[in-house]
């Protein structure tokens, strides 16, 4: 387990907690986004832009956002050309700010969201070209539940999701499919993600690495923070897109 990442997370979720009842309006990508509350977004920007604006839409006729949250990876896929895409979630605030989302930029004819458990609420013979999943790549203990919607976007007990993630993207993509997944090293569990994808017959590789340094006493008080700091006393974060093999 990831001590950094998890209390980073930990954080992070104390925060998103006690803002989730705003409603927001945020820029990215050099355009407006609708967050509905309950729903992780704006103070995340440069990880989801990056990602949402590194997929290779190129020849795809289908996608699939899992986590969708606010939807811009779904957006921006739409806009750049591919006619199918569908976003699940299973917040239903985000599944209806994704909604608006695509509904506000001119795309929901191309756009479906629904709200979903992974893939539980696709048709038994859906299978798309590209599917990604900007995951929920802190690991916290096996033992611990989610309490709120909130916490699937930040914590994922044991990497269980990432397993039957793994295991169901598997089965959708097709024959020229590939899965993408946004990630983190500094935060995430990196030999535990490789493990999981291993055993549903995939390989981890970059695709596409930003990174940069924090100041640790600008991350928080826990002593965490301190001990994971280099010389000059910064943290270093990544935010890595990942693409999985077969």
């Amino acid at each position: 387990m990831n001590e950094l990442g998890l209390v980073m997370g930990q954080d992070a979720y104390a925060h998103a907690i006690a803002e989730q009842d705003r409603e927001l309006e945020f820029t990215l990508l050099d355009r407006q986004w609708t967050q509905l509350g309950g729903v992780l977004g704006g103070e995340y920007n440069y990880a989801t832009g990056m990602f949402a604006s590194a997929l290779p839409h190129e020849g795809v006729t289908s996608m699939l956002e899992m986590g969708c949250g606010c939807g811009v990876a779904s957006v921006i896929a739409a806009l750049a050309g591919v006619p199918e895409v569908t976003a699940l979630d299973i917040n239903e605030a985000a599944v209806r700010t994704t909604e608006l989302n695509a509904r506000r930029h001119g795309v929901l004819d191309r756009v479906t969201a629904k709200t979903s458990d992974l893939f539980a609420a696709l048709k038994p013979d859906e299978s798309f070209d590209l599917i990604f999943w900007n995951s929920p790549f802190i690991e916290a203990p096996p033992e611990q539940r989610h309490e709120s919607a909130l916490a699937y976007h930040f914590f994922d007990p044991g990497y269980a999701m990432h397993r039957r993630f793994l295991a169901g993207a598997a089965e959708r993509l097709t024959p020229r499919g590939r899965l993408f997944l946004g990630f983190s090293f500094a935060m995430g569990s990196a030999e535990r993600l490789r493990e999981v994808a291993g055993e549903a017959g995939f390989t981890v590789g970059v695709h596409r690495q930003e990174s940069f340094s924090v100041p640790a006493q600008e991350m928080g008080d826990s002593p965490v923070y301190a001990a994971h700091a280099d010389d000059t006393s910064q943290v270093h974060i990544d935010f890595t897109l990942l693409e999985l093999s077969r």
